[in-house]
């Protein structure tokens, strides 16, 4: 065991905060796309593969404008046939179909877009409930289908309904009734990729969820209490982004890939975007926009082949030729436990919004001395499943799962905390990553306590990882880190908070895998630093990790 300690600190508990950034500013982007779609053929070949996707759209709201240029499609090899289709909702898909064929299907869709997202302060006086008012629209009726309860948004559940009409309880405009709403969710709800289902029951019984589950509870929850509500289909870039905060910065970042969220209807300023997961009343620049549907049915890429469904897979490359963002710290607010990004917005027939008393979750019990136990943020997949198969393998549809994960062996050192309540004797601590190269060099941790909420200098280290004995695996799995040679040698963490500093040498090449939301402990515990002890950004996610070890009575 190597030990750090430079200098003695008194470390203070720091009660760790979210809450809703009120930011205002403007962000634009202009970014050329190039989106790569294919299907892996099998030796025998197929005798016919259609293939149904969506295009990006053009469109304005109140604060998130896009515009689509020059969108050039190709395929290889050459279709028998390519046919447009819009749907019920405005949506516009291309459908292709290709008969005998025994090469693999590619499809290459290039295109320019022009992001502006406007963060100025927004006017609604829309009541709640939303009945007629004097001198207030009522809602329209195209918009009223985004009422009605679906398979994936059961707004008529009775479950759903007793939980949106306690959430909006005191709610005298629509804003305050979807803010209640949407802050519940980011707190009751925590990422999971490649979930079983998706619909809004599953997601309250499970807490747990992709984009979809996130957006589909949200959904039903709205509607339940007589707020439209809409999904939205589209694709997300990872390239990270910066929101200003009293001390640093909170670093916003989301896998590349298809992604799912929804927009909110107000009868005097129409459709509004929220991302369940991460911001309200607007969305990023990285959010591109493609589909609107009631639920994820109407939003998904579909395939059918015969005589069976070749697997799928997606590369999407971004470019940006502008990314110019320039935001302003107006407020913050104290809720919910997550942070949250939006603009402002002025409810004209608001009174203060009634606090939703958050629900301590029961705690388990503490284990018996000397008991060996795990914790941490445990639960990730190896291999990322973006496409999934109906009954009878029949039809095949993206799920919107992508890889989340940070490249952590470049510019940036990260540090993931965790908290203990009593004395453990550790033995060890695994990283979910992912090695994509180099031979020379070696990876190793810091245990490091709290310091003033950042990570501290007095801590203990871990023996180093050689890379060239790490062998090569296609996807994610843990990576071990240990503190001694011999069990009886483990050292004791004292009782409070610590942060786990990945170190690296030479020309690693490592993914360390995330889940978006912070859904581990506090919403403060994942930071990055590129200049030595600074740990003045802070990231919206948690990293996976597990503590093995033993507490101590």
């Amino acid at each position: 065991m190597k030990l750090l300690a430079v200098f003695i600190f008194i470390v203070i508990p720091v009660v760790s905060f979210a809450s809703t950034i009120i930011l205002e500013g403007d962000m634009n982007e202009v970014v050329e796309v190039e989106q790569n779609q294919s299907f892996m053929i099998p030796a025998s070949g197929l005798k016919k593969l259609v293939f149904r996707f969506a295009s990006p759209t053009s469109f304005k709201s109140s604060t998130v404008s896009q515009e689509v240029k020059d969108y050039k499609l190709s395929y290889n090899p050459k279709p028998a046939s390519v046919e447009i289709e819009t749907d019920a909702f405005g949506n516009r898909f291309t459908k292709v179909t290709w008969l005998n064929i025994n090469s693999n299907v590619e499809i290459i869709g290039k295109l320019n877009i022009a992001m502006n997202i406007s963060l100025k302060e927004l006017i609604s006086t829309a009541p709640f409930p939303l009945t007629p008012l004097s001198g207030v629209k009522e809602i329209e009726q195209k918009e009223k289908r985004f009422l009605s309860p679906t398979p994936l948004t059961e707004a008529d559940n009775i479950r759903i309904k007793e939980l949106a009409n306690n959430l909006v309880k005191g709610a005298k405009t629509e804003e305050s009734a979807v803010i209640q709403i949407l802050n519940w969710v980011v707190d009751n709800v925590k990422y999971t990729t490649n979930p079983p289902q998706y619909d809004a029951v599953y997601t309250l019984d499970t807490g747990t969820g992709n984009c979809q589950n996130f957006s589909h509870l949200s959904i039903a929850l709205l509607r339940a209490a007589g707020i439209p509500a809409r999904i939205v289909g589209g694709i997300t870039l990872n390239k990270p982004w910066k929101v200003p905060l009293k001390n640093g910065s909170l670093v916003q970042s989301i896998g590349q890939g298809g992604h799912a969220w929804l927009e909110v209807y107000y009868p005097d300023i129409g459709w509004v975007p929220y991302d369940a997961q991460q911001s309200h009343l607007f969305v990023s620049p990285r959010h591109i926009k493609q589909t609107v549907g009631l639920d994820a049915r109407d939003i998904n890429d579909s395939w059918l082949a015969s005589p069976t469904l070749p697997p799928f897979r997606e590369d999407i490359q971004a470019n940006f030729l502008r990314d110019d963002i320039k935001l302003s710290l107006r407020d913050i607010k104290s809720n919910p436990s997550n942070y949250i990004l939006t603009n402002a917005i002025i409810a004209h027939l608001a009174k203060p919004v009634v606090e939703i008393p958050q629900i301590e979750k029961p705690k388990p019990a503490p284990p018996k001395a000397m008991v060996k136990v795990e914790f941490g943020n445990m639960n990730f997949p190896s291999l990322i499943d973006i496409f999934t198969k109906s009954k009878g393998e029949e039809q095949g549809y993206k799920t919107l799962d992508k890889e989340t994960a940070e490249y952590v062996t470049a510019e940036y050192t990260f540090a993931q905390a965790f908290t203990i309540e009593r004395p453990l004797k550790i033995e060890e601590i695994n990283l979910a990553m992912h090695k994509f190269g180099g031979r020379a060099g070696s990876l190793w941790i810091d245990v490091v306590k709290d310091d003033g909420g950042k990570p501290g200098m007095e801590g203990i280290r871990s023996f180093p990882l050689n890379l060239d004995t790490i062998k090569y695996f296609p996807g994610y799995q843990w990576f071990p880190f240990r503190f001694t040679k011999e069990s009886p040698d483990n050292p004791v963490l004292t009782a409070g908070r610590y942060w786990i500093i990945l170190r690296r040498s030479k020309d690693a090449i490592i993914n360390w895998f995330y889940i978006p939301g912070n859904p581990y402990g506090d919403a403060d515990d994942t930071r990055s630093t590129s200049q030595g002890i600074d740990w003045s950004n802070i990231l919206n996610y948690d990293f996976n990790f597990k503590v093995t070890g033993a507490f101590l009575e």
